[in-house]
């Protein structure tokens, strides 16, 4: 197919997951937006909104949505401070990326504080909403984005080609669910709740011991973030030697159990011990922030299987 001007229907699109071209002009738009330097951070963030635009495709990606039986997406004011930035970005550099000098989807919802357990994005060139859209909606990668099940909100950005004479628009979709400011209480009693489910699923009498408990909150306090598990063993056998009552609790040895939670709701225990032997448990919750700058939580829990 010969190229055209760049007026024609010329769309770049990318999701989270991949890369796809439409069009034959490529070259042509990145020359025509490229800048001569780097752009720089205070120029992204010194951006010019289109809500009208952005309004648009909102509207376009719920229709979609509706029609497939699934729920609207609410537009979400934060994800959408994310997108614009993005997108001016992009728009400055003349080139459509997940990655920009403000970091990818994953950097750029940290540095912006944004606590969700899923983050989706989808990003596109286009010189118009509609075009865009349906170049979007007829990408597989695209639109399994835009008709997730998992994601409640949505933040769109749109820039335009800083060129006068382009009508190129530059998009950025971020889907995402939010995720809620849980607290250290709040693990507890999630552990808690798993305890009692092992106790009913025959695991063993799982009584709550001081001495693992004392034990445990030691050594989560003294674990480094990151941790690795090599440096957690060292230090549980440590303490474990450090154990005044072992004799008196009849321990034949102590697994441990460490996680990094996001959600209280996906703590789990394992339960490695034969079906119906008695048990003790200690356990401790710390809050640290992972290595992507988001609140998480450690649980360390300790279980005496018991001679």
């Amino acid at each position: 197919m010969p190229c055209k001007a760049l007026d024609t229907l010329l769309m770049y699109l990318m999701s989270f997951s991949g890369f796809l071209a439409l069009g034959t002009c490529g070259l042509s738009v990145a020359q025509e937006c490229c800048p001569e330097k780097l752009v720089s951070l205070q120029k992204i963030k010194d951006f010019t909104a289109y809500p009208t635009l952005e309004e648009e495709l909102l509207a376009l990606t719920n229709q979609h949505r509706l029609r497939r039986g699934l729920p609207p997406l609410s537009l979400d004011d934060s994800l959408t401070q994310i997108a614009r930035q993005h997108s001016q970005g992009m728009a400055d550099q003349g080139f459509i990326s997940h990655s920009l000098p403000l970091g990818n989807l994953k950097s750029r919802m940290a540095r912006a504080g944004y606590l969700h357990e899923v983050a989706r994005e989808n990003v596109a060139s286009a010189p118009t909403v509609l075009k865009a859209q349906n170049a979007l909606t007829e990408s597989s990668g695209h639109e399994s984005n835009i008709l997730a099940n998992d994601v409640t909100r949505v933040g769109i950005g749109i820039a335009r080609c800083p060129m006068p004479s382009s009508r190129q628009l530059y998009i950025t979709e971020i889907f995402a669910s939010p995720r809620e400011e849980y607290r250290a209480e709040m693990v507890e009693k999630v552990l808690e709740n798993r305890v009692d489910e092992l106790r009913q699923n025959g695991a063993g009498a799982m009584f709550l011991n001081p001495v693992l408990e004392k034990l445990a909150s030691r050594s989560l306090q003294s674990i480094n973030m990151p941790y690795k598990r090599e440096e957690l063993q060292d230090l549980l056998t440590a303490s474990a030697g450090e154990l005044p009552d072992a004799e008196d609790l009849g321990l034949s040895r102590v697994q441990a159990n460490v996680q990094l939670l996001h959600n209280p709701k996906n703590l789990s225990i394992p339960n490695h011990a034969p079906e119906g032997q008695a048990r003790l448990y200690g356990a401790a919750v710390r809050q640290v922030t992972d290595g992507q700058n988001q609140s998480a939580f450690l649980v360390l829990t300790l279980i005496g299987i018991t001679r």
